[in-house]
């Protein structure tokens, strides 16, 4: 993944927004299992694992 970070604050904040979203994906997969929903999940999953990723590769 090849991006620019103008910050780490900015980093750090796209990392709680896309856990906020994880959260609301897997509320709606609670309430309304299907096969869209659980792809939801993987994918904002995913996306918390890689900015986090990132994260530890910037902080190192």
């Amino acid at each position: 993944m090849t991006r620019t970070v103008s910050s780490l604050d900015d980093l750090d904040l796209e990392i709680a927004v896309a856990y906020i979203a994880l959260g609301v994906a897997r509320s709606a997969q609670a309430h309304c299992p299907s096969a869209e929903n659980t792809h939801r999940v993987a994918e904002a999953a995913a996306a918390v694992d890689g900015l986090l990723d990132e994260r530890l590769a910037v902080a190192a």
